[in-house]
């Protein structure tokens, strides 16, 4: 017959004891400060100078920072603008040079002596046709120029041009 101690069956062994969980055990690593010290460590005052100052310097960076920038773009956009004129004026100077080599074959000397002769009906020159003239030594030419003075308007007009220009 099965006997009556329920030992076998004391379950009471495996629970938590109550003490432990009634009473949370007490840290020790706190530090107990004066109250000079909480102020001196708690969370700092704003300066507005300091803030002020951080702000002015933090300007600086950024300008300085944008003007790179904006100065490397610029210059980017510079000589993309110069590569293509470049290319164009080797474009134009290959064009000028084929048409030159155009028009000379076009517009040859024997070309043109040949149009002058059989179209028009001109013929070279003889020495029949040739007069010679001789001058007197004594014969000048002489270039008129105005004589520099001006009146004060026109003073005020050249000084704004030269202001303008």
């Amino acid at each position: 017959m099965p006997s009556q101690h329920n030992e076998a069956y004391d379950f009471s062994r495996f629970e938590p004891k109550r003490r432990q969980l009634e009473q949370p055990a007490e840290k020790n690593n706190v530090i107990a400060l004066p109250q000079e010290q909480l102020e001196k460590n708690a969370r700092p005052k704003l300066r507005p100078a300091r803030l002020a100052s951080s702000l002015a310097v933090l300007l600086v960076i950024l300008g300085t920072v944008g003007s790179l920038v904006y100065g490397q773009v610029r210059l980017t956009e510079l000589t993309d603008s110069i590569n293509q004129a470049e290319k164009d004026l080797s474009e134009q100077e290959s064009v000028y040079t084929q048409l030159q080599m155009k028009s000379g074959s076009v517009l040859s000397l024997d070309s043109v002596e040949d149009y002058a002769k059989n179209s028009l009906g001109m013929r070279k020159a003889e020495n029949s046709q040739i007069e010679y003239i001789s001058m007197a030594e004594q014969d000048e030419g002489t270039v008129l120029q105005s004589s520099g003075e001006e009146n004060l308007f026109e003073k005020i007009w050249n000084w704004f041009q030269q202001l303008l220009a």
